[in-house]
């Protein structure tokens, strides 16, 4: 037996004309990046994150 392919949602009218102006809005300013230091601090934190250990887990 075949499984029925969803029909794809398509955008039309005014809400398609705003998200292609909000895509090449976007494409023009992307969004900022995050500053060396902050990309520091987001490592040092996810590496805290791996090596927690419970206090019971601690021997």
């Amino acid at each position: 037996m075949a499984i029925p392919i969803k029909a794809v949602p398509i955008l039309s009218g005014d809400i398609a004309d705003d998200f292609v102006q909000q895509a090449e809005k976007r494409e023009k300013h992307p969004a900022p990046k995050l500053s060396d230091e902050r990309e520091e601090r987001i490592a040092k934190v996810m590496r805290q994150m791996r090596e927690f250990k419970f206090p019971w887990e601690k021997k």
